[in-house]
């Protein structure tokens, strides 16, 4: 009866200290998912720089025609 509890104390022991040795799955998924956050705001902000310069261009088209059609 002791050999069993000693060796099931040792087995529980030594899950413990594999436990810490293995690899946290949730960590990685956590990592993924804010590279994956970083890459949208990115490409968000370009879009959004992109859109700009657009409408600036729009804009300054617009004026030259507004210009033009009033002489």
């Amino acid at each position: 009866m002791e050999y069993i509890l000693i060796g099931l104390l040792s087995f529980a022991v030594l899950l413990l200290v594999l436990s810490f040795f293995k690899r946290d799955k949730v960590n990685d998924i956590e990592d993924q998912l804010e590279q994956l956050s970083l890459t949208v705001m990115q490409e968000n902000y370009q879009m959004k720089k992109r859109l700009k310069i657009l409408e600036e261009e729009l804009l300054f088209h617009d004026d030259d025609l507004h210009k033009t059609l009033k002489k």
